[in-house]
């Protein structure tokens, strides 16, 4: 007998094959909790979704990496602020981001601050007085933190040998007193 005497071409049983062995490949079938059927996504359904989602992830981030990025850059690049009054006119001389960001770098490391390290406006304190600029606390600060810490290791080392010799003395010392005393026993 022949495929096509039963009234099926070639291509038709091709494609149900194919049909069948993708729904196999790419359905799972089982009974839910109430033991109901139930057909959902087979483990190797799944992977191929993730795989697809992460596919598409790089070329997006690829993309964007590529023609985003550096059109970004540019604007950013030349961009020019100018600071307004009140009213919106312009005041002040204008400067691009990059320039503006290093003023206030800059503003931001000079200004005054009290012995904690806040500027007036961040201490909400009436009684606040000036001790330094911030860039100078900053360093005091870390060359605190790294004094304490060496010191901190300094006196662990130090503290580790003088308990490791004053334990080999105790039991030198206990050595010598059992050496010493003598055990006597009578009988009445």
């Amino acid at each position: 007998m022949d495929i096509e005497q039963l009234g099926l071409k070639k291509e038709e049983l091709h494609n149900l094959i194919v049909e069948r062995t993708v729904r196999e490949l790419l359905d799972s079938q089982g009974l839910d909790e109430d033991g109901d059927a139930y057909l959902g996504d087979s483990p190797f359904a799944t992977e191929m979704k993730r795989l697809i989602q992460d596919e598409i992830k790089r070329h997006v981030a690829e993309t964007a990496e590529k023609h985003c990025l550096p059109l970004v850059g540019q604007h950013i690049e030349e961009v020019v602020l100018q600071e307004t009054n009140k009213w919106g006119e312009k005041v002040g001389t204008p400067m691009t981001f990059v320039e503006y960001l290093v003023a206030r770098a800059e503003g931001y490391l000079l200004e005054p601050v009290n012995y904690e390290g806040k500027a007036k406006a961040e201490s909400g304190s009436y009684s606040w007085r000036k001790s330094q600029t911030r860039i100078a606390h900053m360093i005091d600060k870390h060359l605190e933190f790294s004094i304490e810490t060496a010191m901190k290791g300094a006196l662990k080392n130090v503290n580790s040998a003088i308990s490791t010799g004053i334990a080999e003395t105790v039991k030198i010392k206990l050595a010598e007193i059992v050496d010493k005393l003598k055990v006597s026993a009578e009988v009445k």
